[in-house]
Order: C-alpha cells, then sequence, then structure tokens
C-alpha cells in the first residue's frame, strides 16, 4: 500500500486571493517545492484536495481551473515535484451546478479522499492531510487520515491538532513522526 500527502491548495500551497481564474494570478508560497520534495523523496504521494467552488458560482470555469492547476503543476516541476493526483469539488449547497447542490465531495465531507484512498491504494493510517482551515482538519478527521494545519495558532476546537506557520515546517514534523515509526 502506499502512503499519501492531501494537501489543500489556497492557504497552504498559495495566497489565498479568491477564486484564482487566470494562471498569471497563481503563485506558490515561498519553499512549498523544498518541503514537498522532501515528502516526496520519503515515499509519500501528493494529492491535491480542494473545494473550487467559484465554478458552480460562475466565477471560474473548469477550463480556467485547469489552466491555473497547470501553472501550479509547473511550478511545481521547476521545483522537483510532480503531483500524484488533483480532486476538486466544483459544487457548493446554494449554487448547484450540473443539478448538484449536495454531494459527499466538498470538504469537510471525506468524498475526494476516500476516493483517492480508492483510487490509489493508499493506507490512510500512513497518510496525512494538510490544509489552512477547519474543514481540512474535518475532512482528515471524516477521511481517518490524520491532519495537520497551517495556521498562526490552533484552532481553539482543534488545539490537539498538530499546526504550523507554513507547509516547510509541517513537512519536516511528519518526517520526524514517519522517521520516530520506522525506529
Amino acid at each position: 500500500m502506499n502512503k499519501a500527502i492531501f494537501l489543500d491548495r489556497d492557504g497552504t500551497l498559495n495566497p489565498d486571493p479568491g477564486y484564482i481564474s487566470d494562471p498569471k494570478d497563481y503563485e506558490l508560497f515561498d519553499g512549498v517545492c523544498e518541503a514537498l520534495l522532501k515528502l516526496q523523496k520519503a515515499g509519500y504521494m501528493l494529492i491535491l484536495i480542494t473545494n473550487q467552488s467559484g465554478i458552480s458560482r460562475g466565477l471560474i470555469t473548469e477550463e480556467q481551473l485547469e489552466s491555473v492547476h497547470n501553472k501550479m503543476k509547473k511550478l511545481l516541476k521547476a521545483g522537483g515535484v510532480t503531483l500524484d493526483a488533483i480532486y476538486y469539488c466544483p459544487h457548493h449547497p446554494d449554487h448547484p451546478y450540473k443539478g448538484i447542490a449536495e454531494c459527499n465531495c466538498r470538504k469537510p465531507k471525506p468524498g475526494l479522499i476516500l476516493q483517492a484512498l480508492k483510487d490509489h491504494n493508499i493506507d490512510k493510517s500512513l497518510s496525512y492531510m494538510i490544509g489552512d482551515r477547519t474543514s481540512d482538519i474535518k475532512i482528515g478527521l471524516a477521511a481517518d487520515v490524520a491532519p495537520v494545519c497551517i495556521a498562526k495558532k490552533p484552532f481553539e476546537e482543534y488545539e490537539n491538532i498538530p499546526t504550523f506557520s507554513n507547509l516547510s515546517l509541517a513537512a519536516d514534523w511528519i518526517l520526524k513522526q514517519s522517521s520516530e515509526l520506522r525506529a
């Protein structure tokens, strides 16, 4: 079985100005490539898990999202990193998309992670979900994948969740946990 790092996009890999529809507006945070490269070299699959309700709201098309993701993949590749998969939810309960308002794929519901676990033969006990919002913590808990938070301080209701100010510190902590398990 494989192990994976499930990654939120906006606020975790890149600044979150709101609904990015133009690739020229997409940039990674400093240190993201280095952090992900360490995790990738340690044998973790890297899987993006992202809500993209801008699609159902009519603020971004799926083609624009694909262009933004192509820019993201290009920036990551320049740093030696390759994502193994991208899963996104276009839905929003207040804005039906293709007739769907309620789904199992909008974070914090676990559908995207559950699908990735199945698609890639992933051992959830060896995997982590990294994100910057409570919905990222909740999806990790709902899918039984250890959540790790990127925030300035822990969320009050999730004080016991490992929280780091950036992805690099989170990656170092995960690698330390992984090496302690092998010891």
